[in-house]
């Protein structure tokens, strides 16, 4: 039987050489915090996962976690762990993952529980600006706000829980200028039509009402830099969508049509109208016929 051993190093030039010739390149760059912090560098289907400031290893589990210390990485994977000999600290090996995998995007960062451990303004000090923040709804509200502010300039927010009790300080979420949000509690229609953001999901269920007067704002000229809103909505039942669609002018669709926009947007089987801003916009209104979904799709 013969057994393989194959060892390098991320400060190491023969690796960087490697990679190089390899045409080895990081796709993207995903950060989870939790009582660990764990680092995942995806290239092509692969991915290399390294976990730093292991939680066990702490004698006093309660106590700050120190990113300025040096701490040597382990790889994850199916097997016994596989260290790193030399230890450096966080922001080092983020320097050297950067280098090795010529990483240009930005990385995608997710809080989970446990990540009250860490210094949120030191961990976006070494960082820097993100792609993605993810806040876990199990993040206390205190620490979501700590995050939200010191990472404001993310393109996608995913929120699990509203931290704000101030409808002004949750407002002021929705009218960043991100390019998607993912808001998981409860929401007003005053918010709705306060959103400069191009793609929305909102996962609390909303009354057919609601979205009734959401869409006359829109075809009256509300969100105009909005491309897709999928929500729940309470009870759908498209063959008596009077409730939702009352008062609205919409056009019948083809079958190809609809089959269309489906394939190109990953929607499941269901009802599809079309619908008009006073400006000439297309958009269109699809339902679920699996769950109580919405999508509002604006087509150019």
């Amino acid at each position: 039987m013969f057994h393989f051993r194959f060892e390098f190093s991320l400060v190491s030039t023969k690796t960087k050489y490697l990679v190089t010739s390899l045409g080895f390149e990081a796709k993207e760059v995903d950060i989870s915090i939790t009582g660990l912090l764990h680092v995942s560098v995806f290239i092509g289907k692969n991915n290399l996962s390294l976990v730093f400031y292991d939680e066990s290893k702490n004698r006093n589990e309660l106590s700050p976690i120190d990113i300025t210390l040096p701490v040597a990485a382990y790889v994850r994977y199916e097997g016994p762990r596989i260290h790193s000999f030399t230890p450096f600290n966080f922001s080092n090996w983020m320097n050297h993952i950067w280098t090795i995998f010529c990483c240009t995007r930005k990385p995608n960062i997710r809080f989970y529980q446990g990540c009250e451990k860490y210094e949120i303004e030191l961990v976006k000090d070494i960082i820097g600006n993100v792609n993605l923040l993810f806040v876990s709804r199990l993040v206390t509200d205190v620490l979501s706000k700590e995050i939200l502010k010191h990472f404001n300039t993310s393109n996608l927010l995913s929120l699990g829980r509203n931290p704000f009790e101030d409808t002004c300080q949750t407002q002021r979420v929705f009218i960043q200028n991100f390019e998607t949000i993912e808001f998981c509690d409860v929401y007003s229609l005053d918010d709705m039509l306060l959103i400069n953001i191009q793609k929305v999901v909102f996962t609390h269920s909303i009354s057919r009402k609601q979205f009734n007067q959401f869409v006359k704002h829109w075809i009256h000229g509300s969100n105009p830099r909005l491309q897709r809103m999928d929500l729940s909505i309470d009870k759908i039942d498209f063959l008596s969508g009077d409730v939702y669609l009352k008062g609205i002018k919409c056009m019948k669709m083809s079958e190809d049509a609809k089959r269309e926009i489906r394939q190109k947007h990953e929607l499941l089987e269901g009802g599809m109208v079309q619908v008009r801003r006073e400006d000439g916009t297309p958009a269109v209104i699809a339902t679920n016929n699996h769950r109580p979904k919405i999508h509002l799709i604006v087509l150019h």
